[in-house]
């Protein structure tokens, strides 16, 4: 029996049903990162090492699962963390310098761009409209996070003459996404140290001139 004030030890099956969760969403990371969303459940099931009426009774649909695959991708683990509610935001927060804040905030999504960047073509060439909705509301919490996070470093500085928050924010939701990312990265062969430099240097200068 746990000790007063301690957390309850998990029960066994639920961390056997997590872990089995656990191994369909990566399975189905790989395979729709490597051959797209037209990939089989059964080939999901077999990489995963379960029965395909696991898949289907965990997830009931293809686009159910492409949903935790994208959640996994985007925050990187099982933790219910949204992107800002994670450590390096507190430290974006305590860092006065405008620039050195916004750069923060470029390696931190880097991180997310490289997970989710794999998935980007299979996502916008699925042809099911549930995964359309899916992006969509994906890349809705994506600005309104951006948004959160401009408006914290804006207040640590002053926006380029001319230049207004929402136009700052719609800079930043171009340029910090898989799209570039892919371009720059896995197709013109940058390294992603490079890449996060130039991205902190590109945004700073545009934002704050």
């Amino acid at each position: 029996m746990a000790a007063s004030g301690e957390p309850r030890p998990e029960d066994p099956r639920k961390q056997r049903a997590r872990a089995t969760r656990r191994r369909m969403v990566e399975a189905a990371y790989k395979l729709f990162s490597e051959r797209g969303y037209t990939v089989p459940l059964t080939d999901v099931a077999k990489e995963a090492g379960v029965a395909v009426q696991t898949v289907y009774f965990t997830f009931h649909t293809k686009a159910e699962l492409m949903g935790a695959v994208l959640e996994l991708a985007v925050l990187g683990d099982d933790l219910p963390l949204t992107p800002i509610e994670r450590p390096w935001f507190a430290k974006l927060l305590a860092e006065p310098d405008p620039r050195k804040a916004l750069q923060i905030f470029v390696d931190a999504t880097t991180e997310i761009i490289e997970r989710v960047g794999p998935l980007s073509p299979s996502i916008s060439r699925s042809g099911d409209p549930d995964v359309d909705a899916l992006w969509r509301h994906s890349e809705q919490l994506r600005i309104d996070g951006y948004r959160k996070i401009v408006e914290a470093v804006v207040r640590k500085g002053k926006l380029r003459r001319g230049l207004t928050l929402d136009e700052a924010v719609d800079i930043t939701f171009v340029l910090l996404a898989p799209p570039l990312y892919n371009e720059v990265v896995r197709l013109r062969g940058w390294t992603v140290d490079r890449w996060r430099k130039w991205m902190g240097q590109t945004l700073a200068d545009a934002i704050f001139g």
